[in-house]
């Protein structure tokens, strides 16, 4: 049981730092799809934008997992398939 608490908490902090280049990679990749596929008043658009702002907040305080979820998110509203590195 001892073993297996270590090899998750070693598990989560290799899984932090390479969470944190994703973020600004989905985040560019939602704010590029809104601007060259969807008009400004689009309603979709709007909400990933809206989302994909959440997202860089949540990134800079360093909650990458959830920043990942919120750009996740975006990028469904706009039916978006992002690519992870």
């Amino acid at each position: 049981m001892k073993t297996l608490v270590i090899a998750i908490a070693v598990l989560a902090l290799l899984a932090a730092p390479a969470a944190a280049d994703q973020c600004p990679l989905l985040i560019k990749q939602i704010n590029d799809a809104v601007d060259n596929r969807l008009a400004a008043e689009d309603t979709a658009g709007s909400t990933a934008r809206k989302l994909a702002k959440e997202a860089e907040a949540l990134h800079k305080e360093g909650k990458h997992a959830e920043a990942i979820q919120k750009a996740e998110e975006a990028a469904k509203a706009i039916r978006l398939k992002l690519q992870m590195k």
